[in-house]
């Protein structure tokens, strides 16, 4: 039976107002204006790099110097380019410690239980998990975030549903690398060509890849469409519930 590993943000959660949240927290900690919106800030942490935080906080404090719209840029083809640019012309070595600062102030705040109140698990995220597991598919997490939001946030969706799950605690490299996906499939000891990796940006697909295993993208997420389509994942679906149903209704071919 197949292995479906899945990444949390994005895929289980909507977490894009507690990661802006956070941000304009450690901007004002920082005694910078904060001009950003949720939706620009999610879709900004999907592309590429930028789904690393301090990464993405760099990005921001180039574009607040700039008269430049992150909603724009980050529905073109060539955001990463883009923004690689932006960061090099306006950043100076002042913002280093800026960066550090403001990243502190978003964990913090992140890791909080106030940030929860400002997360969102999907509707039918809990049914989808339900049905994988009574068709007997093994399921996994790997994710970037820590193993304390996790518990903190997916309690509804019964975490003893999945056979292991692997946080950033629990690998020495972050995606893109496939070391947590590798983690995962060794334990668990299934086949790589039976194995999928479900998540929703940029990096998920390139993890997967360097894992060796199938790479499904899902567009409820960080990630858009036109960088999603870019990298050729194996499996492109809405949403959660029509990737459940795809295999649900494949079930029988793939035992």
């Amino acid at each position: 039976m197949s292995l479906f590993i899945f990444d949390v943000g994005g895929v289980f959660r909507d977490s894009s107002k507690a990661i802006n949240e956070g941000y304009k927290k450690g901007f004002l900690a920082a005694g910078l204006t904060y001009k950003f919106y949720p939706e620009d800030i999610w879709h900004l942490r999907g592309i590429g790099k930028y789904n690393r935080s301090g990464n993405c906080i760099k990005a921001l404090l180039a574009m607040q110097k700039t008269n430049y719209n992150l909603g724009k840029i980050t529905h073109d083809a060539n955001a990463e380019t883009k923004l690689d640019e932006i960061i090099k012309i306006n950043s100076n070595n002042k913002d280093e410690k800026t960066a550090i600062l403001i990243r502190e102030e978003y964990k913090k705040f992140f890791n909080s239980e106030e940030a929860n109140n400002l997360i969102k698990i999907y509707s039918n995220a809990k049914n989808n998990i339900d049905i994988l597991h009574k068709m007997g598919y093994k399921l996994a997490i790997f994710t970037n975030s820590s193993i304390s939001t996790v518990k903190r946030d997916l309690k509804e969706l019964g975490l003893n549903k999945f056979s292991l799950i692997v946080s950033e605690e629990d690998v020495k490299n972050k995606k893109p690398s496939g070391e947590g996906i590798e983690k995962i499939i060794a334990e668990i000891k299934e086949n790589k060509k039976q194995t999928f990796y479900v998540g929703d940006s940029v990096v998920d697909i390139k993890a997967a890849k360097n894992a060796g295993c199938k790479s499904v993208a899902l567009l409820s997420g960080m990630g858009l469409e036109i960088h999603i389509r870019k990298e050729n994942p194996d499996f492109v679906f809405g949403n959660l519930t029509e990737m459940t149903n795809y295999f649900a209704n494949a079930n029988t071919k793939m035992k």
